[in-house]
């Protein structure tokens, strides 16, 4: 399998990358291996160390299944893997620990001469800047700090095994740091490799436009109302030395009006941990719809630009604020797994365990399968899902796809806007779903394992419930 490169630079990578995660899981396929590579100084930033966490939980779960063509289970099929299989997924920066910007210039050591130069270039609080939580929203600083990281080890080994068929995505924002320096410079070295697989390779990238609001905090470095500024800037920038030179396939924008109350203002490290936003699933999607294209090895690219709108103006979206493209995508594979997590809510283990579909399976899926380590691994995983859909409900623009409150909700009734076909007498709900999944149990092959034969027996069965019930 040809493999996809994401490079998921600072605070607003990471969060992309966790939404493209939470998709895969739902079934979201690309076709490629997806290979995460983090490029942020600010390795203890909250949102960096939260989709590190969903990362592993992912792989370690597609690592205990089998797919292969006699399996209809997409949960958690597209594979994802670390670099190195060192499970961080990050590209270290050498020398940023510990020390200020100036150290890092090694400004003491220059003549006075030098020295008066990177004083008119950056301002007392540049040089004082601490280096292990980032940039701060300073691309005049990350510009000269991420030009090193084309030199470590694990760019050389990206460089050195990327092949004909591989792809490349960039993941930035435009208003930051990290990201706006970043960009230009990865993009500009993979075009210069000596590899030419990778100098002639497909590479998409999407820039996230201001999406986001900060609370007013005089006592941070990173103040909101410098966002449009930088953007306007960085727009400049790109227009001359990235879109305009011929070196991208694919440049996808997006962004919102971000004058809501905002996130509370944090210069990094482990408080940095803002909740997830519909802008970034979008993103997330902007990699899925990139994958799909057909791309050619070519020096010579024609820049394709995109952007993403929605059917309504609406301040909470839902599926039918999407065009049919992109519910095409997303609609069912989220139903799915979203369904799946609100019948495990509504039905404890001894519930399950009674189940005809249970018992003829007992050996599987009986009491020990619940209480298996495997399982467990799954509702870490359920979990990490429900939190992310009830971020992006929180959020504004506010995402509630479903109805997300597990004491009243049952099962089927969960989608937003669509309602359950039930035949004459029909059962409903959790009950339906079990009367299902014991008609499926037959289907569902001897030689799989127990989270195998889970996820398989669910799929099927909460598959075709989507198609024939929920007309997704």
């Amino acid at each position: 399998m040809s493999k996809l490169y994401v490079f998921a630079i600072g605070g607003s990578g990471s969060r992309v990358l966790r939404s493209l995660t939470m998709l895969l899981s739902s079934g979201v396929h690309t076709n490629y291996e997806i290979v995460p590579m983090i490029v942020d100084p600010d390795q203890s930033n909250g949102d960096l160390v939260r989709t590190v966490d969903v990362m592993r939980s992912y792989e370690n779960i597609h690592n205990a299944l089998s797919f292969n063509n006699n399996e209809k289970n997409e949960f958690f099929k597209n594979p994802i893997s670390a670099l190195n299989d060192d499970g961080n997924y990050l590209l270290p920066l050498v020398g940023t620990s510990g020390i200020s910007f100036e150290n890092y210039l090694s400004l003491g050591t220059m003549s006075l001469e030098n020295q008066a130069i990177m004083r008119m270039l950056f301002s007392n609080a540049n040089l004082a800047s601490d280096m292990n939580v980032g940039f701060k929203g300073n691309p005049n600083i990350g510009s000269i700090v991420l030009n090193q990281f084309t030199d470590s080890k694990d760019y050389n080994t990206f460089a050195t095994n990327f092949v004909n068929g591989d792809k490349v995505f960039i993941i930035s924002s435009i208003f930051g740091g990290t990201g706006a320096s970043g960009f230009p410079l990865l993009l500009k070295n993979m075009r210069t490799n000596s590899n030419t697989a990778l100098a002639n390779a497909p590479i998409g990238a999407v820039s996230l436009l201001p999406y986001f609001n900060l609370k007013t905090d005089k006592k941070s470095s990173i103040q909101a109302d410098s966002f449009i500024t930088k953007a306007k800037a960085a727009l400049n920038y790109y227009e001359k030395n990235v879109t305009g030179n011929n070196t991208l396939d694919d440049m996808y924008y997006l962004g919102d009006d971000f004058s809501a109350a905002g996130y509370d203002s944090c210069d990094g490290g482990g408080n940095q941990q803002n909740n997830a936003h519909l802008v970034e699933m979008l993103a997330a999607l902007s990699i899925i719809d990139f994958a799909g294209k057909q791309s050619q090895q070519n020096a010579v690219k024609n820049t394709n630009f995109h952007e993403f709108g929605l059917e309504s103006d609406s301040q909470s979206v839902m599926f039918a604020d999407f065009g049919i493209e992109t519910n095409n995508i997303i609609c069912k594979p989220l139903s799915m797994m979203a369904i799946l997590n609100s019948y495990l809510n509504n039905r404890d283990a001894s519930h399950r365990s009674s189940q005809k579909w249970a018992k003829d399976k007992s050996s599987i899926l009986g009491d020990s399968f619940w209480r298996s380590s495997n399982f467990s691994a799954y509702n870490k995983y359920k979990q990490c899902f429900e939190e992310w859909l009830s971020e992006m409900k929180e959020n504004h623009i506010s995402f509630e796809p479903f109805r997300l409150d597990k004491s009243s909700v049952d099962a089927l009734d969960i989608i937003v806007g669509i309602t359950p076909h039930y035949g004459f007498l029909s059962k409903k709900g959790c009950d339906y779903i079990d009367k299902k999944l014991s008609d499926n149990i037959g289907k569902i092959s001897a030689n799989l394992n127990p989270l195998q034969s889970f996820l398989e027996l669910f799929y099927i069965t909460l598959k075709e419930i989507c198609e024939n019930k929920l007309k997704l």
